[in-house]
Order: structure tokens, then C-alpha cells, then sequence
């Protein structure tokens, strides 16, 4: 299984009100991915709605413009996305 230890973090991409985006590579394959840090602001509400659709859509769709989730991270308060770019 997966940690966000398995990760390098290359450099910022952006931010916006729920997080942050990060280049990254994956340390032991090699793939760069977009890592998107989720903050979980209060644990008595879990993770937000809107993290649960973008997730939940995501993992359906299939398009060569729409980057695909290569696998969700939960640690301490946040939530990381694996992108693939």
C-alpha cells in the first residue's frame, strides 16, 4: 500500500480554497504525478463533499484530457489525490 512518503514533491503548481497541487514523483517508479493536498479542516464533518465528488468522478471518467486518479492517501488531516499528468 501506498504512502505519500512514496512521493517526492517537486514543486507547486497551485492552490485554491480546499488545497494545494504539487508536482510530484513517484520515488519508485519514477512517474510524475500531480499530488492534491486536501485539508480536512474539522474532523466532527470527515472529508468534504466536494472531495467526495471530485474522488467519486475521477474514478469514472476516461478522457485524454482529463487527468486520471491513480490512487487516494489518507494522512493526519489530509487527503492526497495521485494525479496522473
Amino acid at each position: 500500500m501506498a504512502n505519500i512518503d512514496d512521493f517526492l514533491k517537486i514543486e507547486k503548481i497551485g492552490e485554491g480554497t480546499y488545497g494545494v497541487v504539487y508536482k510530484g514523483k513517484n520515488k519508485k517508479t519514477g512517474q510524475l504525478v500531480a499530488l492534491k493536498k486536501i485539508r480536512l479542516e474539522s474532523e466532527d464533518e470527515g472529508i468534504p463533499a466536494t472531495a467526495l465528488r471530485e474522488i467519486s468522478l475521477l474514478k469514472e471518467l476516461r478522457h485524454p484530457n482529463i487527468v486520471s486518479l491513480e490512487d487516494v492517501l489518507m494522512e493526519e488531516k489530509r487527503i492526497y489525490l495521485i494525479l496522473n499528468i
